[in-house]
């Protein structure tokens, strides 16, 4: 299957590549799956971190309830989130009722985490939603286990552990929110606080359990990669049909606007560049990494304008090509 596309990119001009990209308007993906309900449950670790211990003993005590809980979860966030070091040293529970008396960031974010995420329904039914139509199209793969919240101290969006899907809430206070404003910029750049909106958390769980599953990549050229990336996209289309683009890509209305507007100037300043075979990792750093914008490309354009082209790629090819399953579309190797 890639070989045809990928031929295709090499022989074809700029011209015929925009009729490609312009030429399939049937939607494949316009389905009704009402009768394949799932109903997966929810673990609320956010909700089970307190806002302070009574003691040092009390703090040892439940720090072993979350940890037969919610296992490696809550491992990393002992060790690698917030860095107090082993689950199972003695004096954890001291450290830990110490940090809480001390931590303003901790004693500002995780009782707003209690109030402003206190019901998570709405956002399970929209990730119930994604997993209905993800079993429709894959009915032989896992769903997850479960969902799970937790307070990340802005260290993770989402990630699958154990088949866990699990969510840090904290990303997604908002751009605006105090304790958002005051992360130090050179970690936390303005572009990426732009994005810390609670309107994609969804998008980004459900992307994150879809890089997981179902992300492969075997080649080395940058075509392979961002066709690689356009493959995820694409299944996001699929499983979450009723979700803006610009939600998927976790773009403002202006970006979006200037990715549709630019695709003919992207592609040929792509072919112009020999980039599409290319073999240099600066260009996956420059097209597909998050950034304030695409590196190459003005400065007002969005970030990771490879990923949207690749997208691109893959949504027509799909089209036209209807015989093609989403199944086979996952595992095909992207080698020539």
């Amino acid at each position: 299957m890639y070989s045809t596309l990928n031929h295709l990119a090499r022989t074809i001009s700029l011209l015929i590549i925009g009729l490609i990209l312009g030429q399939c308007s049937t939607d494949r993906l316009d389905i009704s799956i009402e009768n394949n309900y799932v109903d997966i449950s929810v673990m609320r670790m956010d909700q089970d971190w307190p806002v302070s211990f009574a003691s040092g003993n009390a703090a040892q005590s439940l720090s072993e309830d979350l940890l037969r809980k919610y296992g490696l979860l809550y491992e990393l966030f002992i060790q690698k989130m917030i860095q107090e070091g082993s689950v199972h040293d003695p004096m954890l529970g001291d450290n830990l009722y110490s940090r809480l008396k001390s931590d303003a960031l901790m004693k500002e974010v995780v009782p707003e985490l209690h109030q402003r995420f206190s019901n998570f329904s709405s956002h399970k039914k929209e990730l119930d939603q994604a997993m209905n139509y993800y079993r429709y199209y894959f009915p032989d793969s896992l769903l997850p286990n479960k969902y799970v919240t937790f307070f990340s101290y802005f260290n993770a969006q989402a990630m699958v552990i154990n088949n866990d899907l699990c969510i840090g809430l904290d990303m997604y206070l908002g751009s605006n929110h105090p304790s958002v404003e005051k992360l130090p910029i050179l970690d936390f750049p303005q572009f990426f606080k732009n994005k810390m909106e609670e309107k994609y958390l969804v998008a980004n769980a459900v992307k994150a359990w879809l890089l997981e599953k179902m992300y492969q990549c075997s080649g080395n050229e940058f075509l392979d990669k961002i066709v690689a990336a356009g493959k995820i996209m694409y299944l996001m289309d699929a499983i979450m049909p009723q979700v803006a683009p610009e939600i998927k890509m976790s773009y403002s209305n202006e970006e979006l606007k200037w990715a549709k507007l630019n695709e003919d100037n992207v592609w040929q300043q792509l072919i112009e560049q020999d980039a599409l075979y290319s073999k240099d990792d600066r260009l996956e750093v420059n097209w597909i990494s998050d950034g304030p914008f695409t590196k190459g490309l003005p400065s007002d354009s969005p970030s990771r304008m490879g990923i949207w082209m690749g997208w691109q790629m893959v949504k027509d090819f799909m089209n036209a090509n209807p015989e093609v399953s989403l199944g086979e579309l996952v595992i095909e190797p992207n080698s020539k």
